[in-house]
């Protein structure tokens, strides 16, 4: 008995059995989460270096495109590797130079500010008593509980800080997280050269793949996801980290120029939050104010209206020229964007939620709006105000013609219809069609 396939019930069967896997799979995971979670820790340990060369040759990416369009303007000569290695080194070069620069000169100053700060608590604490005793010396309850608050706080700091300067000696010393972290970043550096080096070719390899296990729309699709988010991505990492080191820079100058102590730390302080959007400014404005109110209370306020025009001028003038409007996202969807994604991943959440928020938002956009024109209707946002009930309001039925109204409507004859008059000087001739 010759058995024939039925694809309807092939199709519901495999349907059914997707289903069942995916169940039985999400089962698993919840049973086994922690140990899941151990092989993905795993995973992610051993692919490290890999994702540091993926970050670094993102970073490092618009170095060598500018450069290498630079180099073919001057050398039309010259070939395609010699170029691409030219700017490879260049690029390089530029970020090898900014990190040992942060490493050398930034961080042991940062350093030296923390223990300074910390050696100092006892003074600091006094003069910090002392400007609220005279400032509110009518509420003694008020200075009572800001003292106990003081005295608690600094306390803890100090134990916090015996705590702290045994690890950071480990650190220094050669600590193996420490290593670890420079051998991941060194093999990333590495493996971000050979990226950048054959950027072309792995993208082709990659887009072979695509092609061969998808079809033409699905296909069409990937490509356009993956060239809107490679576009707002690095416009606006790229253009946040040249504005936040612009910014930090003009921190440190304004703070020298001003005599204010601790100006490296917290000029790093204000160019590091100033990546993230929003509330970058305010995040890096209030430890800032707090950390010089303890030192000095009129410098507090010098500092913190310093902060606030620097990062107004960043906002209306260097951001804009820099970034451009390189994400289209409302200011709601941003606040919304850095809640959500600060609240998940912290910090690197909220660096990244405006690119990944503006992304989703364009995506969003565009299904409905093709959604709409498929049902004729209007796609911008101002039509939509109103009542949407007129969106589906029936039309008017005429009313039929009453015979008193139909025995007014004059109908000319044909005769009257066809004639066509030509107007001469002082006569009026008449003709008609056909004759």
């Amino acid at each position: 008995m010759k058995i024939v396939p039925n694809k309807k019930y092939n199709t519901v069967a495999l349907y059914a059995a997707l289903v069942i896997a995916a169940n039985v799979l999400l089962i698993v995971a919840i049973l086994k989460f922690d140990a899941i979670a151990s092989v993905f820790g795993t995973l992610m340990r051993v692919l490290s270096p890999v994702i540091w060369g993926l970050i670094i040759a993102f970073l490092m990416n618009p170095i060598m495109v500018n450069t290498e369009k630079l180099f073919k303007k001057k050398k039309e000569g010259s070939s395609g590797k010699l170029m691409r290695a030219f700017s490879v080194t260049i690029a390089s070069l530029v970020f090898l130079g900014i990190v040992v620069g942060l490493l050398v000169i930034v961080v042991p100053e940062l350093v030296e500010s923390i223990k300074n700060l910390f050696n100092n608590m006892g003074d600091l604490r006094n003069k910090l008593e002392n400007w609220i005793k005279n400032t509110f010396s009518n509420y003694p309850s008020l200075v009572e509980t800001a003292t106990e608050k003081i005295d608690a706080f600094t306390k803890d700091a100090s134990v916090i800080f015996e705590k702290i300067q045994p690890m950071m000696d480990d650190l220094v010393s050669g600590a193996w997280d420490v290593l670890s972290f420079i051998k991941d970043f060194v093999l990333g550096f590495i493996v971000s050269i050979y990226m950048l080096c054959n950027k072309e070719t792995l993208l082709a390899q990659i887009k072979k793949t695509i092609v061969s296990i998808t079809k033409k729309s699905t296909c069409a699709k990937i490509m356009n996801v993956s060239s809107q988010a490679n576009k707002v991505f690095s416009g606006f990492i790229t253009g946040k980290i040249i504005d936040s080191i612009i910014i930090g820079l003009l921190c440190f100058i304004g703070l020298t120029l001003m005599g204010m102590p601790y100006n490296i730390m917290i000029a790093v302080i204000v160019g590091v939050t100033n990546i993230i959007p929003f509330f970058g400014p305010i995040i890096g404005a209030v430890p800032s104010t707090l950390l010089m109110l303890i030192v000095d209370p009129k410098k507090a306020i010098l500092l913190f209206i310093f902060i606030l025009i620097l990062q107004q001028f960043d906002g209306n003038i260097l951001g804009p020229k820099i970034l451009g409007d390189s994400t289209g996202l409302p200011g709601f969807w941003v606040l919304v964007s850095l809640i959500i994604c600060g609240g998940l991943f912290g910090f690197a959440g909220m660096v990244l939620a405006v690119p990944m928020f503006a992304l989703l938002y364009s995506f969003t956009r565009s299904w409905v709006e093709n959604k709409l024109k498929r049902k004729k209707l209007p796609v911008t946002t101002e039509y939509y105000k109103q009542d949407i009930e007129h969106l589906y309001a029936k039309p008017e039925k005429k009313k039929p013609l009453t015979v008193e109204e139909l025995e007014k409507i004059v109908i000319p004859s044909a005769d009257e219809v066809n004639e066509i008059k030509f107007e001469g000087d002082e006569d009026v001739k008449e003709y008609k069609i056909g004759e």
